[in-house]
């Protein structure tokens, strides 16, 4: 797995990743520290996979992520400073099946280590240039509030910082989701702040209307 990919490599490097997951996926990750630790000192060439322009190569990363993530759940944490922002470039690329597959981990992530640290690298992305990560941002908030509970102070700031972006987006499909999100996190805190109530509101009354221009 530690080789330069090149032609002649990278096939290698992908049977490398491979046995690993399916180590991952027959048990390994019940020796918890063992695992983290090993998967720090690859974390280099597993990011390097990741980030492959071939779809072979960065697929199956994807699935050793994937299967650390449901293998450690809670205690993936540690490693996921190590990998969310090469996930998270993933979702900028121009490639479909790049967005998508590297948006499903994301998700699983989420899912399985339930852990809320993940609000604050989404909320760094949530205004970036590229459309599809942005998209991938605001599903990303929405699993979240589907996970794991906003009601802590400090939690349910960031979520509203988010929203209060997502909510205004120049895309229709980025809204649509912060429309969702606006839906589930009034659902949760009806004691909401009055601006979201009027967000959610206003996005109720524009569903078929939206200007770049117009602020909420």
């Amino acid at each position: 797995m530690s080789l330069p990919e090149t032609e002649e490599s990278w096939d290698a490097i992908e049977q490398g990743i491979v046995q690993l997951t399916e180590y991952c996926n027959d048990g390994g990750c019940v020796l918890e520290s063992e695992m983290i630790a090993e998967i720090r000192s690859l974390s280099r060439p597993i990011n390097n996979a990741l980030n492959s322009e071939r779809s072979r190569l960065s697929g199956s990363a994807i699935n050793l992520i994937i299967a650390l993530s449901t293998g450690l759940g809670r205690s993936f944490e540690p490693l996921l400073p190590i990998f969310i922002y090469t996930l998270l470039g993933l979702c900028a690329r121009a490639n479909k099946l790049f967005v998508t597959r590297a948006k499903a981990c994301i998700i699983t992530i989420i899912e399985y280590t339930r852990s809320s640290s993940i609000l604050s690298y989404l909320a760094e992305s949530v205004d970036h240039k590229s459309p599809s990560l942005r998209l991938a941002v605001a599903e990303g908030v929405l699993a979240c509030l589907d996970t794991f509970n906003p009601s802590d102070g400090a939690r349910a700031r960031r979520f509203e910082d988010i929203i209060k972006v997502i909510t205004q987006d120049a895309r229709a499909d980025v809204r649509a989701i912060g429309k969702k999100i606006c839906a589930a996190y009034k659902a949760m805190l009806p004691e909401g702040v009055a601006w979201l109530v009027l967000i959610f509101s206003t996005l109720e009354a524009m569903s078929h209307l939206y200007h770049p221009a117009v602020r909420l």
